[in-house]
């Protein structure tokens, strides 16, 4: 016997988040990005359309007309210094984002039973 979900829906837990361009090359669908695999990106919240704007003419720009915004809730972009210094809290054991509530209450109530 197979079972279903019917009814179904994504709840974005946070409002705030990332726009990124997606491109379909090939067949794939893509994020469109540099080199160096630094996304195209916004932050923003979910559905202002004045930074959707910013970033379909940026894609437009850079030759990239076809595409479309998709938002990745709860992300938000850093820096090379602020990555750098995530990977050196993670090896320190720490919780790499300083910014990460979530995972820093989890830390403190493991540290505290």
């Amino acid at each position: 016997m197979k079972l279903t979900t019917t009814n179904r829906q994504e709840v974005d837990e946070y409002s705030w988040g990332v726009y990124v361009w997606e491109i379909e090359e090939d067949g794939l669908k893509k994020v469109l990005a540099d080199d160096d695999g630094n996304f195209m990106l916004i932050f923003s919240t979910k559905g202002d359309r004045e930074k959707i704007k910013k970033l379909a003419d940026a894609a437009r720009h850079y030759g990239f007309p076809e595409g479309r915004p998709v938002f990745w809730s709860g992300k938000r972009p850093i820096t090379d210094e602020e990555y750098q210094e995530q990977l050196m809290r993670e090896k320190l054991g720490l919780v790499p984002d300083p910014l990460d509530v979530g995972a820093l209450r989890d830390e403190a109530r493991a540290n505290n039973q």
